[in-house]
């Protein structure tokens, strides 16, 4: 069966999905960044017979067009979709209605669902890779997870999940390397297995140690968030830095990938009231943009010329 796997490039739970639906199926890889979903569902051939897609949803402004790929795709091939995103009712009875199989649950990680979904023909190494997913997403006292890693070493998941998200931290630019994970991960490899992993998880921990400095000194506070221009690769370190170094539920990393676009990483503590991938999806679409995410990590891409409207928004929500 000629068989896909679409999955998010960017973090471990993405990666780990995709691992998992490809030891699953045998299909081969796509990686994709939530701003280029279109794109990539563009690239599944006509002859696809199997399309696994995981750990990307689609916004409400760009929902239309997602809607149409998979209803192009699932004429002809099974298409799963798993996801843990938030997703409106109205959303989901459409893909149902296009013969997509639906596996969203928004209390759990991507990868324990994709582990949920393909457990019957997973070894039992791939309960790492789920469990990986699950700590680094901050998803591990889901119900499926918590149980899982209590019946583990959780100091033993908590190093090999944490080794694997610095060293995306430190080569996920190097063209090839996601790529890498992916395959040496549906060969049921550890993470600190894979070659180069453990010396980039150390180079990044040492950026790491350095960057807290300048997130004092470079980050401002708004209200109850604080926000800064970063050149930082993962934008969601800069965040969680900035939460700590200003004392605020709410940490807002920018960075313009992108001439013309921000990037823009947010993580919150449990004080955050509220839902940070609904609010910025909502104050990125009136803007321009576009976003979403969880309660407590989401992102979104927005004009820098808006920038600062998208800050005292958000500030006044928090």
């Amino acid at each position: 069966m000629k068989s896909y796997c679409l999955t998010h490039r960017k973090d471990v739970d993405g990666l780990g999905s995709g691992a998992l639906a490809v030891a699953a199926t045998g299909g081969q890889i796509i990686l994709s960044e939530y701003d280029d979903l279109i794109e990539n569902l563009k690239r599944v051939p006509d002859d696809a017979e199997r399309l696994v897609i995981s750990d990307l949803g689609a916004d409400s402004a760009d929902f239309p067009e997602f809607l149409a790929e998979i209803k192009r795709i699932a004429k002809r091939a099974d298409v799963t979709h798993i996801d843990h995103h938030y997703m409106s009712e109205q959303a989901k009875r459409q893909l149902r209605k296009a013969g997509v199989r639906l596996v969203h649950d928004t209390r759990e990680c991507a990868s324990m669902l994709t582990y949920k979904t393909f457990r019957d023909v997973l070894p039992e190494r791939a309960r790492l890779i789920a469990m990986c997913g699950a700590v680094t997403d901050y998803m591990d006292d889901s119900p499926m997870a918590k149980k899982m890693i209590e019946r583990g070493d959780r100091q033993f998941v908590l190093l090999e999940a944490t080794m694997l998200a610095l060293a995306l931290g430190d080569r996920s630019d190097e063209e090839g390397f996601p790529e890498k994970v992916v395959h040496e991960l549906s060969q049921m490899k550890h993470p600190h297995e894979i070659e180069g992993v453990p010396a980039a998880a150390v180079r990044e921990l040492e950026k790491e140690a350095a960057l807290g400095e300048e997130v004092k000194a470079k980050g401002t506070r708004k209200g109850d968030l604080a926000y800064m221009v970063t050149s930082q690769y993962s934008t969601g370190n800069v965040s969680k830095l900035l939460i700590g170094a200003f004392d605020v539920p709410v940490g807002v990393a920018m960075k313009e990938k992108q001439k013309g676009w921000y990037e823009v990483s947010l993580r919150s503590t449990s004080e955050c009231k509220v839902h940070l991938g609904r609010t910025i999806g909502r104050i990125a679409l009136k803007l321009g943009g576009s976003g979403g995410g969880h309660r407590k990590a989401a992102g979104c891409r927005v004009p820098v010329s808006r920038a600062d409207e998208m800050i005292a928004l958000l500030s006044r929500k928090i």
